[in-house]
């Protein structure tokens, strides 16, 4: 067969095909469809949205609004590929003033899925309109009032690969509510309910101040540890934009490990972005512990031809023109309101003014962010009683670290104790018969570990190789982890470095040893042989009982019997507040609950 009588390779896709590839981009997992709902219902011009969903979305996804609706022609033009009410011409695309413009979500997700379509004008009549595996199976007139109920059931039934790779309905259900959270602080005048297989999980209405918006999204912790800001940055020269930042920022006693409680919204749209979470978090410098992140809710407006925001499928990231700018304006913006004092109690409603010079800044840093009251709206934690004053500052209560990780109190303890190294300090030689002096703990002496401190035999003790040497890269840490394990038992102590490192004797050398670091290697391994047993827990004189953001509540009914392993005697008592009955012992007298929430 010659060249010209070859046939054809390249074929164009089935439209079915088209859309089910196009899917793969815009619907990851459920959380990905009910964001491209709730976009379209706000464009709509809807200030009410109800969601539902049933087994973390895989069975339903339910949206109804009350935005302006569709008529018949409208409902089957949305179906097709490309189709949009939000552009008009070229120049629209500099100018994306919409959450969604690209006119991909419906056809892709009625690729996968059953989706029906319910909508009507005001004063119209209703219609319905169902796609099942990306083919049309009519429309029809139906009941409705003004706007639109979108309904996805049987997520990915036609891709079954995609629907095994799903997480349990659990996981799934906390990303549902992850988006429904987003967007319910994304504006102030918005009544936002989500259902979780029935059951109410979170709920704010339009009337709502902004932080009984956030007490319901994220707790009462978040909602009063907020102080607002805002800042202005004029254009000054060719090329640049005026940009206005605006938003609430929480104490730095209540800032997380994780960003979840960060909220970054760029022309009213949620996103994602490490550069300006950094940029956050930088602004509260050094009153902002290490590897934590603060609670903060930032809005940005800036000319829509100055960002990107068509730089990802899910329209989950952007790009501005001049990022470093952006960068700058968020962090001096944070850090003026973090050194800030706190305003007079007649004025502590107003937005707060930045302070002149660095000195006063730099003294007002130490200020306690508890001196700002709860707004009056917030719920106390008890309804017969009125909120608990904060605590002073200064009071053990007050300067507590913050959210102290439940497995590290003792180690805590010993960092405190040993104080500062001194650079200047002598190295004590170490003689096992001298007395130890009584102002230094027994840890504080280089002596070998017992076998019963290792965790494996003979006394060996696997460190992790970012324990052993920090900043390894991957290399350097597999090059680590393929050493022979140090039997302790072998070293011979030869002296003590600024009371805080044991530099020991072994056979392959000189080892210098973090005495400290060692003793916390040893409470962790006894901590983790605890573990497989259970811990005991200790009932508590009164029992507390504490409201939880949504998404925590969620988790806390699934992790009911595993906390009650730890010694966690937690109940739920209604709604989203839990009760706590007993702790596990080793805390002591220590409040329980940040441990707990820091899971």
């Amino acid at each position: 067969m010659n060249a010209a009588q070859t046939p054809n390779m390249i074929k164009l896709l089935p439209d079915a095909l088209i859309n089910r590839i196009a899917a793969g981009e815009v619907v990851e997992r459920p959380a990905a469809v009910l964001k491209e709902l709730v976009e379209n219902s706000l464009d709509a011009g809807a200030d009410r949205i109800d969601i539902e969903v049933e087994n973390g979305g895989k069975k339903l996804i339910r949206v109804t609004d009350n935005g302006r609706g569709m008529g018949e022609e409208d409902l089957f033009l949305c179906l097709e590929r490309h189709a949009t009410s939000k552009l008009a011409k070229d120049a629209d695309l500099m100018r994306i003033a919409t959450l969604g413009f690209r006119g991909e979500a419906l056809p892709s997700i009625g690729s996968v899925a059953r989706l029906t379509i319910t909508s009507a004008l005001a004063g119209g009549e209703g219609h319905a309109v169902t796609v099942e595996g990306g083919r049309l199976m009519g429309l029809k007139p139906a009941p409705a009032n003004r706007g639109t109920v979108v309904e996805v059931a049987d997520l990915f039934r036609y891709v079954p690969a995609r629907r095994k790779f799903l997480k349990s309905d659990h996981t799934e259900s906390a990303h549902l509510l992850e988006v429904a959270q987003c967007y319910a602080l994304s504006r102030p005048g918005l009544s936002l309910s989500f259902k979780d297989n029935g059951r109410e999980a979170l709920s704010v209405e339009a009337r709502h101040d902004f932080k009984t918006r956030v007490y319901r999204v994220l707790g009462r912790a978040a909602a009063e540890s907020l102080r607002p800001f805002e800042f202005q940055a004029e254009e000054s020269g060719e090329g640049r934009e005026a940009l206005r930042i605006t938003g609430w920022l929480g104490g730095p006693e209540k800032a997380l490990r994780s960003t979840a409680n960060m909220f970054v919204y760029v022309l009213g749209r949620p996103v994602r972005d490490r550069l300006l979470n950094r940029a956050a978090a930088d602004g509260y410098g050094r009153i902002l512990p290490p590897g934590h992140w603060p609670t903060a809710i930032i809005f940005i407006d800036i000319d829509p031809e100055a960002v990107d925001v068509n730089v990802h499928p899910a329209k989950a990231e952007v790009r501005f023109r001049r990022p470093g700018a952006v960068f700058s304006a968020l962090s001096l913006a944070v850090s003026r309101t973090v050194g800030q004092a706190p305003p007079p109690p007649e004025a502590s409603g107003a937005l707060l003014r930045p302070l002149g010079n660095p000195a006063e800044m730099d003294a007002a840093a130490n200020l306690p962010w508890d001196t700002f009251e709860a707004d009056a709206s917030i719920p106390p934690r008890n309804p017969a009683e009125a909120p608990e004053p904060p605590a002073p500052h200064g009071s053990a209560e007050a300067d507590a670290p913050p959210h102290q990780p439940w497995d590290t109190f003792e180690a805590d303890e010993i960092l405190q104790s040993r104080g500062p190294a001194k650079p200047d300090a002598p190295i004590q030689s170490y003689n096992p018969a001298e007395p130890h002096e009584p102002a230094s703990p027994p840890w504080m002496v280089a002596a070998p570990l017992p076998p019963s401190h290792g965790a494996g035999e003979a006394g060996e003790v696997h460190a992790a190789p970012e324990t052993l040497l920090p900043g390894l890269d991957e290399t350097s840490a597999e090059r680590a982890e393929s050493r022979p394990a140090v039997n302790f038992e072998e070293l011979r102590p030869l002296a003590q470095l600024y009371n805080s490192y044991i530099l020991a004797e072994g056979s392959r050398g000189l080892y210098v040893i973090d005495q400290h670091a060692a003793h916390e290697r040893i409470l962790y391994n006894q901590l983790k042989e605890k573990l497989t047993q259970g811990l005991p827990g200790q009932s508590l004189l009164f029992p507390d009982s504490m409201d939880l953001p949504p998404r925590q509540a969620l988790a806390a009914e699934k992790l009911i019997p595993h906390l009650a392993h730890i010694g966690f005697d937690l109940r739920h008592f209604g709604d989203r507040t839990f009760v706590l009955q007993s702790a596990p012992a080793i805390l002591g007298g220590r409040d329980p609950w940040p441990p707990l929430l820091e899971m």
